[in-house]
This record gives structure tokens, C-alpha cells and sequence, in this order.
């Protein structure tokens, strides 16, 4: 078997029987190590198992239910596709040890993966993740594993699942900042707490268009919507792993949309969200005159940190949690607002991880990161696309009933603190290629207009170790922008090497100019 490791988002890959792809033998083997780290440690030894709507995601699911019940370990599996979040959330409120969640987030259909989650519904960090990696490596093929205990094999409540739709209702609608999770349950067979009644609203005609792109988001986000009172039109909501044909169902991408912007043009929709396969990431295009505009993650970031604080109120100690690729304009609107701002590794879990953590005088209020990944409330540790769609949506109305959209908030926080545009570059690299680049890189920081460097290879501002480098860039007579920064990193879930930059300027079009300038100038400095 060859040696597997886990990347930003667990195991990832093309499944085939060709060595280093993913299959049932894979999964059965990955399993084998992950229940010897579950044995060994102190946490319950209970595994919550959701799946998304790719190829053999439920089979995989499956098979990890059966070798983790041969180990005596007790699994609550999903009876269908599941958000992501909804995983995370059920091991909070199960008080569960551990989750396993199969799914290759955005990734083409001929990809599958593998996600581990700790106690506390988080995505496992570098210390399990290492764990785990070297247990599975020292996994001998030739052990036999005992048939599973089907007894130990369970379906979750429905409840469980009601308790996290009712939990984003509430938040969405009650102006409370703080936390709305129910008292967690005793692990079953102990039900839980009774529900509340659902919340019951008039139907709320606000026109827009929801796309699962055929993913596990359909089994959650129209649910929440028609909760809130509104009445979306909902489009490829099938689950189908080939993603209706889709080359790649991320919501990062234009052509993700083709279908939505039809269906919005024929209702006069004023806004589309898209959600990727296991529903963690939400995309958002806003209707303008000249057609539907896709806003970015960190625009998306930026405008919620500044609703919710308009809305809810922001107090001492609350605390924006984000990424070192991520934008300027987010950290800037959360100052405006006196709410401290974190910045952490690429990779959700950090961000979950750092909430975990956060000690007694300090509150989560926000996270978010570029690529689409936004969280709020209390039920999830991971980001989570259908709190996120809830939230995009009352924002939207919110500036609706003032005659305004997304876009025209967004100019009124550009005007106020400056035009921040960023843009990431995936480059096709060879991984041998990316080890050269990044190595030389290291060995001459020597690009011209840099004014500061960060290598966290080795760990910088408290930070563990990653293969990241950022440079900083100040403004001049020749490059007329306020501040500029890139982070060069190879990716950890996909065979490339990323280049994100970013410029912080007085206006649009002189961010819009430097930005091209700078991305162009570095791609000649990296050699591409």
C-alpha cells in the first residue's frame, strides 16, 4: 500500500485501482490506522460519518462504518448526502469523540476523499493529522479485521439535524451575538432535549435563485430558506456525481452558474448562491444592469463582518478569525467596528481550532477565508455554506429595503477604506517544480519593491510551520497604491502551485492596474 498523508483538507484523490488513487481498499486501510489512533486516545470512542453525493461516497462511508465497528468503536452515520457542517455540529452536540467525513469538497468528479474530525468538531490539525498519518503508514496489510459489529452501526437522530437548521433560524433572526447551541446530549441511546417549535414566517417573495450544483447542500440550504420565510427557486438539487456535467462544481468558478443566471433572468432574481458538493462553501452573484456580477470570498467576508456588527452590535473582545491569504478589506472593516482581527493559516481548521481555544475574555464573532468558507454562531467548528446562504440572504434583503444592493454596500466600504481587489493564480506545476521554485524563492527574497517578507516554513507570528511565503510590497511614484502583498504556496489538496496577490489603493481603477501589474511581475519572478 503506498504511503498516505493528510493535506489542508484530510486525504484527497482520483479513485481508480492504479496505485495512489482512492478506492475501497484505500479507504478500508486509512480506516485500520485512524481506529488505532481512536483506541489510543482519550477521546470517546464514538465516530460520526457523513458523505457527500460523489461516486462512491456512500459506499465509502460504508466501509468506514464496518472496519471502525470490527475495532468495538460505535458509529452514527448519515441516511443521506450531508453538509459538511452538519457533521461538525452532530459531534458537538453528541459529544461525540470523532467525525469522518467522505467528500472531495470542489474537486472534479473523478475525485474522493477523507476528512477527520476531533471532539470538537474540528477539522484535525497538524499534531492528530501527523498521528494518524504515520498509525496508517505502520498498518501491516496483512492483518485481517474482524467482521464488523452491526450493533454498533446507527443511523443519527433526525433531531440531530433539526436541532442545527433550528439553531441557524434563530440566529439569522434574534439579535444576540452569543451562543444558541443547545445543551449538548449524552451519547446515545439518551435522546435528546426536546425541540423548540419551528419558527413559522410569512413567505418572504424575495426573488433569488439557490444551485446545490447537485451536492449534499440540498438536503439543508432550501430548508433553512423556506424557515426564514423565503420562497427560492431551487436548481440542480438532484444528487448526481457527475455534477450535471460539471468540469469542476466549485463556486469559485463563472461557467458554475450558467444554468442559475438563466433561471434568475427569467424571474428578475436579485440574487444566486451556489454551494460545492459537501456544502462548505457558498458562492453569491448579485444582479446588476449589466447582468449578474460573482462578488469574491473576501468581498462576501467583508460585507458580513460589517452587517453583522451593524445589526447585532459588536462588544469587547469579540474576535474576526481569518487566513494570510485572505484580504485587506475585511480587516480593515472589523477595526472600523473595534473587533479584533486574527489571521491564521491557509485551512478552515486553524480558524476552528483558534475558536476552540479562545480564551475567557474573547468571543468568536466572525470567520471567514478567500475561497468561500464562512462561518458564524455556534453550531459548526468548520465553515459552513448554509448558515452563510441564511445570513447572504437577510443581508441582501437588508439593502434591498433601503434601494440598495451587495455591490453598491460594497463601493460605500471601498469609498470609506480604501479599494482592496486580490486574485489567485493556480499555476499547473509539477510538484518537483514547485520544490525548485519554492527553494530559490527562499534563497533570493531579492524582488524589487519588496519592503518586508514572511517565511513560514519554519513557523512565523506564533504560526506552525507551512511551505507559505508572503512578501509586502509599499506604494511609490511608480506603483501608486496604498500597500500590496502575495503569498506563494503549493496547494495541499490539488497537484498546484498557488500565487494570490493583493493591493490596497485610493481608487478602483488604480487597485485594478496594480493588481494586473503585480501578478504579471511576480509570474516573471517565479519563472512561469
Amino acid at each position: 500500500m503506498d504511503k498516505v498523508a493528510f493535506g489542508t483538507g484530510g486525504l484527497r484523490g482520483i479513485m481508480g485501482d492504479e496505485p495512489g488513487n482512492i478506492n475501497g481498499k484505500v479507504i478500508q486501510y486509512v480506516t485500520h490506522g485512524l481506529a488505532k489512533v481512536i483506541l489510543s486516545s482519550d477521546a470517546p470512542k464514538s465516530v460520526g460519518i457523513a458523505y457527500d453525493t460523489r461516486f462512491n461516497s456512500a459506499e465509502f462511508a460504508q466501509i468506514t462504518c464496518e472496519v471502525l465497528s470490527a475495532f468495538g468503536i460505535v458509529v452514527f452515520v448519515f441516511d443521506k448526502p450531508m453538509p459538511t457542517p452538519v457533521l461538525s455540529h452532530a459531534i458537538r452536540i453528541m459529544r461525540l469523540g470523532w467525525g469522518v467525513c467522505i467528500t472531495a469538497s470542489h474537486n472534479p468528479k473523478e475525485y474522493n476523499g477523507y476528512k477527520v474530525y476531533d471532539r470538537h468538531g474540528v477539522q484535525v490539525t497538524d499534531r492528530i493529522a501527523t498521528e494518524i498519518t504515520e498509525s496508517i503508514n505502520s498498518v501491516d496489510a496483512s492483518e485481517k479485521i474482524s467482521p464488523p459489529d452491526q450493533e454498533l452501526i446507527k443511523h443519527f437522530n433526525p433531531d440531530i439535524f433539526e436541532e442545527y437548521i433550528n439553531q441557524i433560524v434563530a440566529y439569522t433572526l434574534l439579535p444576540t451575538p452569543y451562543s444558541l447551541l443547545p445543551t449538548p446530549c449524552s451519547l446515545p441511546p439518551t435522546p435528546c432535549s426536546p425541540l423548540p417549535t419551528p419558527y413559522s414566517l410569512t413567505t418572504n417573495h424575495y426573488p433569488l435563485v439557490y444551485s446545490a450544483l447537485h451536492g449534499a447542500g440540498a438536503n439543508a440550504v432550501p430548508i433553512v430558506l423556506e424557515r426564514l420565510g423565503y420562497d427560492p427557486i431551487c436548481i440542480q438539487q438532484d444528487p448526481d456525481g457527475a455534477f450535471g456535467g460539471l468540469k469542476t462544481p466549485n463556486p469559485e468558478e463563472p461557467v458554475v452558474y450558467d444554468k442559475a443566471i438563466i433561471e434568475a433572468g427569467g424571474i428578475n432574481a436579485k440574487l444566486i448562491l451556489a454551494t460545492d458538493p459537501d456544502c462548505d462553501r457558498v458562492g453569491v452573484m448579485v444582479r446588476t444592469k449589466q447582468g449578474y456580477e460573482l462578488l469574491s470570498g473576501n468581498q462576501v467576508g467583508a460585507l458580513l463582518i460589517d452587517f453583522l456588527a451593524k445589526t447585532r452590535g459588536a462588544q469587547k473582545g469579540d474576535t474576526v478569525i481569518s487566513t494570510i491569504v485572505s484580504g485587506k478589506l475585511g480587516e480593515l472593516v472589523s477595526k472600523e467596528y473595534g473587533l479584533e482581527f486574527v489571521r491564521l493559516l491557509t485551512g478552515f481548521k486553524y480558524i476552528g481550532e483558534y475558536i476552540v481555544n479562545l480564551p475567557d475574555d474573547k468571543n468568536f464573532f466572525f470567520g471567514y477565508e478567500e475561497s468561500y468558507g464562512f462561518l458564524a454562531g455556534d453550531g459548526a467548528r468548520d465553515k459552513d455554506a448554509v448558515i452563510a446562504c441564511a445570513l447572504i440572504v437577510k443581508m441582501a434583503e437588508y439593502y434591498d429595503a433601503k434601494e440598495m444592493t451587495l455591490l453598491d454596500r460594497l463601493l460605500e466600504l471601498s469609498k470609506k477604506n480604501g479599494y482592496c481587489l486580490e486574485t489567485l493564480t493556480s499555476l499547473n506545476i509539477p510538484q518537483t517544480k514547485q520544490r525548485e521554485i519554492m527553494d530559490n524563492l527562499r534563497e533570493a527574497m531579492s524582488i524589487d519593491g519588496v519592503t518586508g517578507t514572511e517565511d513560514y516554513l519554519h513557523g512565523s507570528s506564533g504560526l506552525p510551520p507551512a511551505d507559505v511565503i508572503k512578501l509586502f510590497f509599499a506604494g511609490s511614484e511608480e506603483t501608486p497604491y496604498t500597500e500590496a502583498w502575495a503569498a506563494i504556496r503549493p496547494s495541499g489538496t490539488e497537484p498546484k502551485l498557488k500565487l494570490y496577490t493583493g493591493v490596497h489603493a485610493g481608487t478602483y481603477e488604480t487597485a485594478k492596474e496594480a493588481l494586473g501589474a503585480l501578478t504579471d511581475k511576480l509570474l516573471v519572478e517565479i519563472g512561469v
